[in-house]
């Protein structure tokens, strides 16, 4: 059954990091900047099943490189291969790539892990994604 999303409906980000830690720190670095949902997956393999199930659900992707089975950038493929314009960011602490590799691996943005909540904003203009502003406690 596929499933269609009310025009008004809000679109996920998806957060995909096998570390339970990074995956947690990311999430609420996330939801510091947006009101969107935040589906976090500890599996590439997890988040390829939901992506195929609802692409249209899913407003960015946000990955981790280094990953059991599947690397974020043939996480990358894959979902791309679904959904050609989707917005993925690499997040990595590999040090292997530079903003030109990652984005002809095909991502829109680049974080090198560790990153403050800043870096990710930047890294979401970059790629075209709002984010809400941030409120100073």
């Amino acid at each position: 059954m596929k499933h269609i999303f009310a025009p008004t409906q809000k679109k996920h980000w998806m957060i995909v990091d096998d570390d339970a830690d990074i995956l947690s720190l990311v999430s609420k670095l996330a939801e510091n900047l947006t009101d969107t949902e935040i589906e976090c997956f500890n599996s590439p393999q997890a988040a390829q099943a939901a992506f195929m199930a609802a692409p249209e659900a899913y407003k960015l992707v946000i990955t981790d490189f280094e990953m059991p089975g599947m690397d974020g950038v043939e996480l990358c493929r894959q979902l791309r291969r679904i959904s050609p314009a989707q917005k993925i960011i690499l997040a990595t602490g590999s040090g292997f790539f530079t903003a030109a590799a990652a984005r002809h691996a095909g991502f829109c943005g680049l974080l090198n892990k560790p990153f403050l909540i800043d870096q990710l904003r930047d890294a979401l203009a970059e790629a075209g994604v709002e984010c809400a502003s941030l409120t100073h406690a």
